[in-house]
């Protein structure tokens, strides 16, 4: 199963990555490998049954995760929502996931008290990209800078498949 999720806050140390995504894949005693994908690669532990690649991110958010469970823990790997959310509880900083909706700047955030908020998120065209969250439905506590505000264009689009 593969996830890509989006760490907001400040930035987590890879062990504390690694020990969180033990706990939220719920793997007791498996091998997960973090490591960053412009790093040195020939030292990752490619047989590691989770393996995750990070990239270091600016504006609102410090990480993009690219994670994979191997196909043997998958009945036990949960959906991405939960995994986001667990991420979230063990970290202490808000994840965000992909909405379902087709518009890019469509998001869930997952929220270290274990709660889910729709999001609002932008990337600039800088090189790299500036991220910013631009608003959310409901306040979080880790992000009291963000915008609380609806979300129009998501309401329309899940009207327009209605």
């Amino acid at each position: 199963m593969i996830y890509d999720l989006l760490l907001a806050g400040p930035p987590v140390p890879p062990t504390s990555l690694a020990e969180a995504l033990a706990e939220a894949v719920r793997t007791e005693g498996v091998d997960v490998d973090v490591a960053d994908r412009d790093g040195d690669q020939s030292q990752r532990d490619w047989t590691a049954p989770v393996l995750c690649g990070y990239i270091r991110l600016r504006g609102d958010l410090s990480l993009e995760l690219d994670i994979y469970v191997e196909d043997a823990l998958v009945n036990e790997a949960p959906a991405e929502p939960e995994l986001a959310r667990r991420l979230a509880m063990a970290l202490g900083v808000p994840v965000l996931y992909p909405a379902e909706e087709v518009l890019p700047s469509a998001y869930w955030l997952a929220t270290s008290s274990g709660e889910s908020v729709r999001a609002r998120l932008y990337a600039s065209d800088d090189e790299p990209p500036v991220h910013t969250i631009d608003a959310v439905e409901s306040p979080v506590a880790q992000l009291p800078h963000i915008r609380v505000s609806d979300l129009p264009e998501i309401a329309r689009e899940q009207h327009g498949k209605g």
